[in-house]
């Protein structure tokens, strides 16, 4: 006798991304350390109960939601780039775009790279080598609108740029006046330009 399921076949992925989502939020809120199991299910309008049949662990899922979370910033990053040719024009525009988040207040849609790379130095390695290999695919795709730059490949370009860029955000966070922060934002700017979209 065929019994139906009470959830459709698609519910536990979907709760599973309603815990991730949840935990980008919270972590970036809070903090990676202080976002708890009971908060993150708590702003998933779920139970506690529910979360280990989803991650074994909270060291699992705040790795997990970084990671995604990750991915999801490229995503909105070269979604939002789309109409810039490639080449120096692109990068410029990169560049303008991912510093702009030092200045906003919220980190709702800050790079988690900006917000948690201490928390990835203390991870595992088995965490660290999942690290590198996510960021190593979104450069390449990053990469793959740079222009051609004198004594380097496309990705080794990409890999400066995004370096630079997000420890420019992550100093610029650090200091409370705005001119230091716009200091920090605008010596970046013009080093990065200079040195790999020459007009």
């Amino acid at each position: 006798m065929y019994v139906m399921s009470r959830y459709p076949r698609q519910h536990k992925a979907e709760t599973r991304r309603r815990i991730l989502t949840a935990a980008d939020r919270v972590m970036k809120a809070r903090g990676m350390g202080a976002a708890s199991v009971d908060a993150v299910m708590r702003d998933a309008g779920l139970t506690v109960g529910g979360f280990y049949a989803h991650f074994p662990s909270k060291e699992a899922l705040a790795q997990q939601a970084l990671l995604d979370g990750m991915e999801a910033s490229v995503d909105r990053l070269l979604a939002a780039l789309a109409p810039v040719p490639d080449g120096a024009p692109w990068v410029r525009a990169l560049v303008d775009a991912y510093l702009a988040q030092a200045d906003d207040p919220a980190l709702e849609h800050a790079c988690p790279l900006t917000l948690f790379l201490p928390d990835v130095a203390r991870g595992s390695r088995e965490f660290r080598n999942a690290f590198a290999e996510r960021t190593g695919a979104l450069l390449d795709r990053i990469a793959a609108h740079f222009p051609d730059v004198p004594g380097m490949t496309r990705r080794q370009a990409a890999l400066a740029v995004y370096s630079a860029c997000v420890g420019a955000v992550v100093l610029a966070r650090a200091v409370a006046a705005p001119e230091a922060r716009a200091r920090i934002l605008a010596a970046t700017r013009t080093t990065l330009e200079r040195a790999l979209a020459p007009a």
